[in-house]
């Protein structure tokens, strides 16, 4: 299945100039152009609009194989090496969904909605067909199974001083629905809700840095 890869990353204080330095943008040049070419889907560095030392990657993989094989290069390791010297990762998402359907040319604007939708939930299965008729990109949060599949993800939370961004919510009371959309598009959420829905969502807009 296609996975869509939404990583939120924060600068680390001695870092904290606006605009960051060169080398934070050659780095992450590098990075994504490395990581499109492994997956041959566009990665991209978004940054939050209301916390300049926030930053997103946003791209995906055909299947988690493919994500697991690049993650075990010493290419891909000395990549997370850098990033963590001028970075933290806060969480790391992969999404049971297909980056294509943002389009060639994604938004320079986006926004990332994050739903709670409980378990046992009698509607679970229509909260997902809802979406079938929406703009825009997204599923369920895969990273607990995702990245429990190989030592790859643990070593990236080493490499990265950030273990505990890899792993993802094991918790299986909540699911884990995220949505990405176009920022000048989007629809209020209260109008994409289940009937009688007690979900709430909680986004961020981000804006295109790099890539």
């Amino acid at each position: 299945m296609p996975l869509i890869e939404l990583a939120s990353v924060r600068l680390h204080p001695s870092l904290s100039s606006s605009p960051p330095p060169s080398s934070f943008s050659e780095l992450w040049t590098k990075c994504l152009k490395i990581a499109g070419s492994a997956s041959g889907i566009p990665f991209h560095l978004y940054r939050s609009t209301s916390d300049a030392q926030l930053f997103y990657l946003l791209g995906g993989w055909q299947t988690a194989d493919d994500h697991i094989s690049f993650l075990s290069t010493s290419e891909a390791v000395d990549l997370a090496k850098a990033i963590g010297q001028s970075m933290t990762v806060d969480i790391v998402r992969h999404i049971d969904g297909d980056i294509a359907l943002l389009g060639v040319n994604r938004s320079r604007r986006i926004v990332v909605t994050t739903y709670k939708v409980p378990s046992a939930s009698t509607n679970i299965d229509a909260w997902k067909e809802q979406w079938n008729t929406k703009d825009g990109a997204g599923g369920w949060d895969e990273s607990a199974a995702v990245q429990k599949q190989h030592k790859a993800f643990k070593q990236m939370g080493e490499v990265t001083n950030s273990a505990s961004a890899f792993g993802g919510n094991g918790s299986s009371d909540v699911k884990t629905w995220i949505w990405i959309e176009d920022a000048t598009k989007k629809v209020d959420s209260d109008s994409r809700l289940l009937e009688n829905s007690t979900v709430e969502g909680e986004s961020v807009e981000i804006e295109y840095f790099i890539g």
